[in-house]
Formats: C-alpha cells, sequence, structure tokens
C-alpha cells in the first residue's frame, strides 16, 4: 500500500473500495477526553460541526469520522487508523494517539484541503485501509531561538503547527540570551522594557572584518496573556513547551535590566553581536531570590513538566576574580569555578522542584557534579555517553547533526548560516543512542531534537527552509526508530515538499543538489567527483566557469581536469527544475600534494593539518567551511612548502578571502623568500598594506630561478576589537591553497 506520510507508519495494510469525505462529512467522539482531537480535525476540515457521539451513532447515522479510545493499543501516542466503506475510526492509546491518527489522515488528503479545509460540494475519494503505528522514542522535539530574533506568535502557532504535522511532541522555547530577554516577568518589568531590545545588530556574520552594522532596533517579547494563549494552543496540538532562561551564562540583556546582579556592578548593554560573552550571574543570596521570583512565574505560565535553565558557555573570568565568589568555593568546598557553577546549577534546580518541575540543562552542567534528576541536553562531541555511563537522562541534540542553523549543503545559491554542514541524509541516519551502551545506560536515552539557532534567521521564512525539511528527517528517525529507510523516504519527499508548498511554507530542496569533491591526485591532473543524496537527480556540469544547463555534460564519471578550472554543477529533478550553484575551483601546479611544513628555529616541523593548502582546490568560489580553510592564530605565520626537488618558480598564489558569506581578515604583510637547501634564504617577493588586494586574492611574482623550498611569512600583528573579550587582540588568518607556478 503506497503510503505518503511522514513519519513512515509502522502498518500501512490496504483494503478494496474507498470512503467518500466532504464538508458533510460528521466528526464524532465516543470519548468527551477526545472531544478537543475533535473539535481540532474539524477546524482543520472547516466541516460542518456535529456534536453527535460516535457511542450514539446507529445505522441510521450517516458514514462518519468516529475517535476513541483503545487501551489495547501499546501506549498513549500509538494510534490506528481505519478507512472501510462505511466510515473512518480514528483510535488511539490516548487523545494523543487519537491526536496523531489525525494527522495522518489530514497527509492522506490533498494539499489543499490542509491549506483551506474541504471544499463544499466535492467529493474526496480516500483508499480503504488501516494504518497502525507507535513512536520509537518519547522526546521528539525541535527548539526555537527567540533571543537572536524576535519572532511574532502568529509564528510561534505557525511553527507548532509544523511540529504536530510532525507528530512530534516538544517545543524547546530559547527565550533569553545576550541579545534578548524575551519573557514578560510582571514582577520585573525592567527585563522587558529595557531587555528586550537592542540598538543595532551586527550585519553579515558576527566573525567578519571588518564588521558592518543594522543600525536599527530589534526587539520584541511575549506577554503573559499570548505565553498563556500560544501554550495552550500547543496543548490542544499535544506539544509541550519547554521554556528556557538560560543562566547563569547568556546573561547580557538580563543584567541589562538588573547590573545589580553582576559580580561587578557596572552598565551592561543588550548584546548587538554573536558569541559567548563574559557576563555572568554572581552566586549571592540576591540573585538566587530573584531568580526564585522568575522562575515561579515562569512555572505558572508553563504548566508542563520541564524547564530549561541553560547552564552553557559561561565565561568564569568574573568569578575568578570575584572576591565573594572565591570565599564561597572555599566555604563550600566547591574546588573550582566549575564545582561553582554546578552550585549555581543546583540552587536553581532546587527551586524549581519545590515548584513541581524537572530541570534540563545543556551538558556543560556534567562538569559540575548537578544532581542525578537533572536531564542533560546533549550537544557537544561525547557528551551523550558521558551523561548516561554517569546516570543521567538525557536528550540528544549533537552539534554535527542536528543544528539546523548548518549549512544544508556546499552549493554557493545556499543563504548564509553560521557554519558547518549537516545534510538531510545525515540527519535522517542519526540514531539517538551512543554505540556499546548497556541496556541500562541506553535506556535513560529521553529522545532527541533539533535545534534551530537564529543569529543568522531573521525572519520567519528563513526559520522555516533551515528546519525544513530536516525536521522532517528527523522525525521520521525518531518515530520510526530502525524501521527508517532512506530510499523510501526519498520516494516520499517530492510529495512532502509539494505540500510545503500548498501551506505556503518555504522549505529547502538542497537535498537535490550536488555536492563536489576531488577524488585523486596525479603529478599535473585532478579527478573531481559529484554526488548527490537524492537519488535520480541528473547532475550536469561546466569546466570553463560558465552556468550549467540541462545541456550541459551530464556527470557519469569523474571528471579528470588539468591546470585551472572551475567547475560548476547544479542537480535536475525529475521535473526538469534546476537546483544547486555548486563550484569547485581546481588548480593541478607544481605544488600538488607536496609537504608543507611550519617553520621553527630548531628546524621544519611536520604539520600535516596543512595538507589541505596543496590538495588543489581553491576556496574563493565557495561558501566559506572552516574544514576547507588552513587557520592560523600567531602573530605571524611562517611556513615552508617542499617542492621536493628544484623547480623554476615564476608565481606563488594563495587566497585569504571566502567567496561568499564572509568576510576575512587579509595580512597586514606578506613575504616569500626561496631556498634550495632549507638553510640559506633569499627574498623573492614582498607586500605591503594597501599593496595586498582587498578581495584576498594574493600573488606573488618571483624571477624564475629554481627553488626546493618556498617560505611564506604573513604579519598578522595588528589588532582587532573582540566583543566576545572585550578587548584588542589578533584575528584568525585563513588560506586556501598555496598555488605555485
Amino acid at each position: 500500500m503506497s503510503c505518503p506520510v511522514i513519519p513512515l507508519p509502522a502498518r500501512a495494510t490496504p483494503a478494496s473500495g474507498g470512503f467518500v469525505l466532504t464538508a458533510a462529512t460528521p466528526v464524532r467522539v465516543a470519548s468527551g477526553d477526545l472531544e478537543p482531537v475533535a473539535a481540532y480535525l474539524r477546524g482543520q476540515l472547516r466541516c460542518a460541526s456535529h456534536a453527535a457521539r460516535a457511542d450514539a451513532a446507529s445505522a441510521a447515522s450517516p458514514p462518519g469520522i468516529d475517535l476513541r479510545l483503545d487501551p489495547a493499543l501499546s501506549g498513549a501516542e500509538a494510534y490506528a487508523l481505519h478507512i472501510d466503506e462505511a466510515g473512518i475510526t480514528l483510535a488511539g492509546g490516548a487523545a494523543a494517539g487519537c491526536f496523531y491518527a489525525a494527522q495522518t489522515l489530514l497527509q492522506l488528503l490533498p494539499v489543499e484541503v490542509a491549506a483551506g479545509g474541504l471544499v463544499a460540494g466535492r467529493d474526496y475519494h480516500l483508499s480503504c485501509g488501516e494504518y497502525r503505528d507507535a513512536p520509537a522514542l518519547g522526546w521528539r522535539g525541535m527548539h526555537l531561538d527567540c533571543s537572536r530574533h524576535f519572532f511574532p506568535p502568529d509564528f510561534i502557532r505557525r511553527y507548532i503547527d509544523l511540529l504536530a504535522m510532525h507528530k512530534m511532541n516538544r517545543f524547546h522555547w530559547h527565550l533569553t540570551d545576550d541579545q534578548g530577554w524575551r519573557l514578560e516577568i510582571a514582577r520585573y518589568p525592567a527585563l522587558t522594557r529595557i531587555g528586550a531590545w537592542r540598538d543595532r545588530t551586527v550585519a553579515g556574520h558576527t566573525s567578519d572584518h571588518p564588521r558592518r552594522y543594522r543600525e536599527e532596533r530589534h526587539g520584541g517579547f511575549y506577554s503573559r496573556r499570548e505565553v498563556r494563549d500560544i501554550v495552550a494552543y500547543a496543548r490542544e496540538r499535544h506539544v509541550e513547551v519547554v521554556p528556557e532562561i538560560d543562566i547563569p551564562g547568556h546573561a547580557a540583556a538580563l543584567l541589562a535590566a538588573h547590573p545589580e546582579l553582576a559580580c561587578r556592578r557596572r552598565e551592561f548593554q543588550v548584546e548587538s553581536h554573536f558569541g559567548i560573552f563574559p557576563d555572568v550571574l554572581c552566586p549571592r543570596e540576591e540573585t538566587f531570590a530573584f531568580l526564585e521570583q522568575v522562575f515561579t512565574e515562569v512555572a505558572e505560565l508553563f504548566p508542563g513538566d520541564y524547564v530549561h535553565i541553560g547552564g552553557d558557555e559561561v565565561v568564569k573570568t568574573a568569578w575568578r576574580e570575584c572576591a565573594h565568589c572565591q570565599q564561597l568555593i572555599r566555604d563550600r568546598g566547591l574546588g573550582d569555578e566549575d564545582g561553582l557553577h554546578g552550585y549555581f546549577v543546583a540552587r536553581v534546580a532546587e527551586i524549581l522542584r519545590g515548584l513541581g518541575k524537572r530541570v534540563v540543562a545543556w551538558d556543560e552542567v556534567l562538569a559540575g557534579a548537578v544532581s542525578r534528576d537533572t536531564t542533560v541536553m546533549c550537544w557537544n562531541s561525547d557528551a551523550g555517553r558521558r551523561a548516561l555511563e554517569a546516570g543521567y537522562p538525557a536528550v540528544m541534540t549533537p552539534v554535527d547533526t542536528v543544528y539546523f542553523d548548518f549549512y544544508q549543503s556546499t552549493s554557493r545559491d545556499e543563504p548564509r548560516a553560521i557554519h558547518g554542514l549537516s545534510t538531510l541524509g545525515r540527519v535522517y541516519h542519526y540514531r539517538p543512542q551512543p554505540a556499546g551502551l548497556g541496556g541500562g545506560e541506553g535506556g535513560r536515552v529521553l529522545g532527541a531534537q533539533g535545534n534551530v539557532w537564529t543569529e543568522y534567521l531573521p525572519t520567519g521564512d528563513a526559520v522555516c527552509y533551515a528546519a525544513l525539511p530536516r525536521m522532517s528527517a528527523l522525525a521520521e528517525a525518531l518515530w520510526c526508530g530502525e524501521r527508517r529507510d532512506w530510499a523510501d523516504f526519498c520516494g516520499r519527499l517530492p510529495g512532502l515538499l509539494a505540500r510545503f508548498d500548498g501551506l505556503g511554507v518555504p522549505a529547502a530542496r538542497s537535498v537535490y543538489k550536488p555536492m563536489a569533491g576531488v577524488a585523486e591526485f596525479s603529478i599535473d591532473r585532478l579527478r573531481a567527483t559529484l554526488d548527490c543524496e537524492m537519488p535520480g537527480v541528473a547532475l550536469h556540469y561546466t569546466t570553463d566557469g560558465s552556468a550549467p544547463h540541462a545541456g550541459s555534460s551530464r556527470y557519469t564519471e569523474p571528471v579528470e581536469v588539468s591546470g585551472y578550472t572551475i567547475l560548476r554543477a547544479v542537480g535536475i529533478d525529475a521535473n526538469g527544475e534546476l537546483h544547486g550553484d555548486e563550484r569547485l575551483h581546481l588548480v593541478a601546479h607544481r605544488a600538488l600534494r607536496k609537504p608543507v611544513y611550519r617553520f621553527r628555529d630548531e628546524g621544519l616541523q611536520r604539520a600535516p593539518e596543512l595538507a589541505l593548502l596543496t590538495n588543489g582546490c581553491r576556496g574563493n568560489e565557495r561558501i566559506f567551511h572552516y574544514h576547507e580553510w588552513a587557520a592560523f592564530d600567531g602573530a605571524e605565520v611562517d611556513i615552508v612548502l617542499d617542492l621536493e626537488q628544484a623547480l623554476p618558480v615564476t608565481s606563488l598564489a594563495f587566497n585569504t578571502q571566502a567567496g561568499a558569506h564572509r568576510h576575512l581578515p587579509r595580512p597586514a604583510g606578506v613575504r616569500l623568500c626561496g631556498s634550495e637547501d632549507g638553510v640559506h634564504w633569499r627574498a623573492l617577493a614582498r607586500l605591503e598594506g594597501d599593496a595586498i588586494p582587498a578581495d584576498g586574492g594574493v600573488t606573488l611574482c618571483c624571477d624564475g630561478e629554481p627553488q626546493r623550498y618556498l617560505r611564506l611569512r604573513l604579519d598578522n600583528s595588528q589588532g582587532h576589537y573582540s566583543p566576545e573579550t572585550r578587548r584588542e587582540q589578533r584575528a584568525t588568518l585563513y588560506l586556501d591553497e598555496l598555488v605555485v607556478y
């Protein structure tokens, strides 16, 4: 039985015949507990309101949609959907299961029904059959950061609708951070009067050099009434809202409103940059009294089980310099600032337990040995394994897989993202349970969620593009568990994307875009490869830098290139639509695959991490990705390229500037020396100041004399102001490829 539904039901059993659904079809309930689900379904179908109860239906009753509870189903979220010629039955282990049966039914109907309801006078034919289903994991969530950018209540409801459509049951609402406090607290109005607004916002990437700004006020907050409405809206869709009040770090907006809660009272500002800042709360009794009032109001507004208290990325400099903090460490035997961090979290957790709440915190709190009843949200590397082995319940949200502010492909037409790459296939194949754990440890995995941080997502449409369809892939991974099937998912994906279009929801088509790489080298040639996650996509390319189209060469095997080549590629789907603008700037030159060393007075130091400087790939045609560039943090870059034999050298070229979405720093000076023995050096070329091109493309011309070793020295002594450290410091220099002719 063909099933377009995402997440895919565990069982879909076809039967002969069909049911005709119309706007006059009644929706009936057998239990008053299910009336909210029935009301939701009537609202989605825009059908006539019917108050009839299913248990009162007789043979004379018209065919309809009947909702009932079935205790035989395995769990509250399990459901069965039965369609025959006499009607439709939605059964659930509890109301949540009936709601998920309704979501499956809605996905079986044309998208125009989801967008505008049933059309009066029109028949909608549904094939007979039965669907039986239950989730693999209990915590299936999505996060949204509303501090870096504020999103109005209407969009929050739209986002919750998307979670409900995907049978996700947790909305992690990130409400406070350095860039804005978004929750009205009646006791402390300054939190939103001052803390909800910033005067400007960094434009481009926060790490760009030089930085640019949007000189306009940005902010907003959710009133208590709006929060109650949103929480009720989510509850009707069986989504629990988990609010996050991020402490003791990420507190600039809070301290802008209440500077008395810092270790040293001064004027604070709501941050206009993004990053990790030193503003932290001081663990004094006045601070905990303040937080008790805040969390008392939070607990009143959010009736769910969980409250998230952040606890991540706490810069402890202020605590090290604070006499009160150091005395507290000694008096309590906390050992150090990590112990103080754990103490702070424990005090707040005690407040929340007194309010009947379970505490969630980011995995940095593991360093402070917090209480075992803390749910740890694991985002760093091996934090999930460490949390589980230490006995904590855990929600998995690894940064390299389910951070949906990462790029979705390497194609140059992707909108700006923070960095990184998390493709649809990577998300789909994610397994939350770390390998090799015992049943007891693995049983503490509550589930997983996707995170949407919004530093570079200023609008609701940008959020949707970043989240979808990666949310869909994650939803199926968490719901289906080990029975997922990538090829089957890809077969259903075009229908899902068409549904998003019909709903007016922007969703990425990045899965159709090609991704390029280098397969192998030879002395003077490179072999470039193209790949695409989506089966059946035709890949077309050019090698002269022109835009490819359906008439361009079709990719069937690695492309061999020599010399200087800009490979460009697109994916063409079954409808003939072009996707992507993948670019790979390939250069087969004299230094290809030659070793690069760091120069030291005692001799050349091996530097295998610098091998990418001679891999034949330049970075100036591509979106900036850290792993494609060599990074240098010192006051001077001093590296040596070994050509392994003396060769005539007429030029050495490199880039310090990426092709899209980033503005990287330039060196203050560049010097190139040559040597035949690696001991005696001769100056070959030099550039200083404004002679270094603004576009970052540096070419050093030489006299053509033979050289075995080329020593490149870059001056990185100039200072750049860092908003994160609040002082002048050296920037990181990036180089892509050392091209030698």
